[in-house]
């Protein structure tokens, strides 16, 4: 009878230490950074996990535009919105855009960066 206790008890403790470090690495997995900040003394960049320097668009992202707002959300909707998602008209400067995009375009512009729609 006790032989069979300790094959079972070593069989839970087994269970359970696979079961934690299981536990340990889909919760490392689901909430590992896709983008990261390089805290260096001469500046803050972003990278994201590919490689690619997101500096310059953190940098120009509007507070507005980073929190969440319906009243914004609907107002955009009216906006061309759906069709620059689609990319229905074949010059992107024929969408009606709004002063916050419009600033925040020129910001990624003044710091080098071409934006997608301008290539």
């Amino acid at each position: 009878m006790s032989n069979s206790r300790r094959s079972t008890r070593g069989v839970v403790q087994r269970l359970v230490l696979t079961l934690l470090a299981g536990l340990m690495w889909l919760s490392s997995s689901l909430f590992a950074a896709p983008a990261y900040a390089d805290d260096s003394p001469a500046s803050k960049r972003y990278i994201a996990a590919d490689g690619t320097d997101l500096t310059a668009m953190a940098q120009c992202l509007p507070k507005q535009l980073s929190q969440g707002n319906v009243a914004r959300a609907l107002r955009e909707s009216r906006n061309d919105f759906l069709e620059k998602v689609f990319d229905v008209k074949d010059n992107y400067d024929d969408y009606k855009l709004d002063e916050t995009e419009i600033a925040y375009l020129n910001c990624v512009e003044s710091k080098g960066v071409t934006p997608q729609v301008k290539r």
